[in-house]
């Protein structure tokens, strides 16, 4: 998820004749690879079968040292844990290749530390909301600046000074948690084929009712929990329902289901979603994103990470979506819910009002041209 987040800016890039590369975890080659982009292993590697904050030897300390919020857990995971181990890669990689630029995942620091520490601009492609991560563990930051010899900045101002970068309209902005003052908004297709996937044979026998997605993403997705909830809420409700549970998640383990139910691994939503009435998934960004841009509401059951709460209650006041929390979320609420945002047209309404101002942005071209000028400029 945090990959296809990135894609679509990267293949702008790359189409207007610069050459793009992704650092990522050595085993996550192959998928940058099918995309046509170059890949260089670096950070910790994962097969994505867990959390990768479990791969961390500090992780146990972190948790107990921040038991109340795994969302604030998270953020210090990836500051003191996974930031330090990319940086050690990137930074020699940087000197050997030499980029212009580097664009950086919302909470990727590694990035930022490497361009800091070779003299080279940066930019941030951020998510639904802002995540200052900075100011959530400030003391945290300035050990990471100081474990790679930065200059001191007491303030924490050079993180995002130059550029970052955001796909959703101002109306979407989260009025208490407001955007960096370098943010400019370009329209981003969503981007979700880096494999071979179709549409499979029986969605075109699907009976003539309204067609509800349900996926939980990438990391999320191992929430059996959730998904049964889910299945049990659905069971007798008239309409399509497509789950797609993961790659690393065996569908056989939900069966027996009611024929109106279809399982599946992976289907890209850029291929199904055209197909849908309406999406549940777990409030993050990328389906977030995919929902918008196809004009579909939304019901959302946030499972854990810092941004799926605040996007599910934004995406509510908003009123292109319902929240129902709870992991598991409670079964009748579930079904209630869902009914809700078949029923009253207000949530579609709002959610194409949505799909318009994100497909009124300035495009991908202009992004390109503003981080062209960035790496002229320094």
């Amino acid at each position: 998820g945090h990959f296809h987040s990135m894609v679509p800016l990267a293949l702008a890039v790359r189409d207007r004749g610069h050459e793009v590369a992704f650092a990522t975890g050595k085993g996550f080659g192959p998928v940058v690879k099918r995309t046509g982009l170059i890949h260089f292993a670096c950070g910790l590697d994962f097969d994505g079968s867990q959390d990768i904050f479990v791969e961390l030897p500090e992780w146990k300390e972190i948790q107990a040292s921040h038991p109340d919020s795994v969302a604030i857990q998270q953020v210090y995971g990836f500051v003191q844990g996974l930031a330090p181990r990319m940086a050690v890669d990137l930074i020699p990689l940087v000197d050997r290749w030499k980029p212009d630029v580097i664009i950086r995942d919302p909470i990727e620091y590694g990035g930022y530390i490497a361009a800091e520490a070779a003299g080279i601009p940066h930019a941030t492609i951020t998510w639904a909301i802002y995540i200052p991560s900075q100011h959530i563990c400030p003391e945290a930051f300035r050990a990471l600046q100081q474990q790679f010899g930065l200059p001191k900045d007491p303030e924490l101002k050079t993180i995002d000074r130059y550029l970052v970068l955001n796909f959703l309209p101002h109306s979407w902005a989260f009025p208490e948690s407001p955007a960096n003052a370098v943010t400019y908004r370009f329209c981003a297709p969503p981007f979700d084929q880096s494999g071979d996937e179709q549409l499979p044979d029986w969605i075109s026998s699907l009976p003539d009712q309204p067609t509800l997605h349900v996926t939980l993403g990438t990391t999320f997705n191992r929430s059996s929990r959730t998904f049964r909830a889910i299945l049990e809420a659905l069971s007798t409700e008239k309409m399509n329902v497509i789950m797609t549970v993961g790659r690393t998640v065996d569908p056989a383990q939900f069966q027996p289901l009611p024929d109106h139910i279809k399982i599946a691994q992976y289907i890209p939503q850029s291929l199904l979603l055209p197909r849908c009435d309406a999406l549940l998934f777990h409030g993050g960004y990328n389906s977030l994103l995919a929902a918008l841009w196809h004009g579909l509401p939304m019901v959302m059951t946030p499972l854990g990470a810092g941004d799926q709460l605040p996007n599910a209650l934004r995406c509510q006041e908003q009123g292109a979506g319902l929240l129902v929390e709870g992991d598991p979320p409670d079964v009748e609420a579930v079904r209630k819910t869902v009914r809700t945002i078949f029923e009253d047209p207000a949530y579609r309404r709002r959610a194409k009002q949505l799909q318009q101002e994100i497909k009124a942005l300035p495009s991908l071209s202009e992004a390109v041209n503003r981080l062209e000028l960035l790496g002229k400029s320094h």
